[in-house]
């Protein structure tokens, strides 16, 4: 390491590749936060059903895919699925599906508790109103529940944002493939992981510091 000669002019002049795999992580993040949130607002009401069954298979959903291992399961997508279904998945493709069956099971669980948290006056309060099940959702609960839940959403999507690296094993273009793939051309491996590490550290710190400024401006209040 002694004898070892930078060179950080190579990762200059790769900078507008890094930055293009660096916003294809960006949209992998922020289209499964999308997904993950509409599937597992979904999850979360079918484990708060008083159908027993459809509470129990949420339940068994949330459990299983909060379990399972990110590496396996985006290979078995991406490989598995094309093989056992002949359903071929673009790396992009797989990559969101796999971070947002993942992530609806924690979203689920953050609703879950959100909408526990509203104070149960409010839902008599609507029932003496005259709303029925559906309107106390949508009138009442929901938006209460969503305004305790963004501080964790944001969390997630800074999650979301760190797992997205895995997705360089299936050959989606992100921030970590392009980052393997200059610095096996350059073979500057130092200098490109880096910079990488830096650039992570940055987009992390940023995003928490919302998740803090959310948290200040929507504080959690329990029933």
């Amino acid at each position: 390491m002694l004898n070892y000669h930078y060179d950080w002019s190579v990762v200059l002049h790769s900078l507008p590749a890094l930055l293009r795999g660096l916003l294809y992580s960006l949209e992998i993040a922020f289209v499964t936060l999308g997904c993950a949130f509409a599937l597992g607002l979904v999850v979360a009401l079918c484990r708060m059903s008083t159908f027993r069954p459809l509470s129990v298979a949420a339940y068994v959903y949330i459990q299983v895919f909060r379990a399972l291992s990110l590496y396996v399961y985006i290979l078995w997508v991406y490989f598995g699925l094309g093989i056992a279904f002949d359903i071929n998945l673009s790396p992009l493709q797989a990559a969101i599906v796999s971070l947002t069956f993942l992530y609806s099971a924690y979203t689920a669980e953050i609703f879950r508790a959100a909408i526990g948290a509203v104070d149960v006056g409010q839902r008599e309060a609507g029932t003496a109103l005259g709303l029925g099940v559906v309107g106390i959702f949508v009138s009442i609960a929901f938006p209460q529940a969503i305004r305790i839940a963004i501080p964790a959403l944001v969390n997630s999507l800074v999650d979301i944002v760190k797992d997205s690296a895995i997705v360089a094993i299936i050959g989606a273009g992100d921030l970590m493939y392009t980052t393997i793939q200059l610095s096996n051309y350059y073979v500057r491996s130092f200098e490109f992981y880096t910079v990488t590490a830096g650039i992570y550290l940055v987009v992390i710190l940023l995003l928490t510091r919302i998740a803090t400024t959310v948290e200040r401006i929507f504080p959690v209040r329990a029933a």
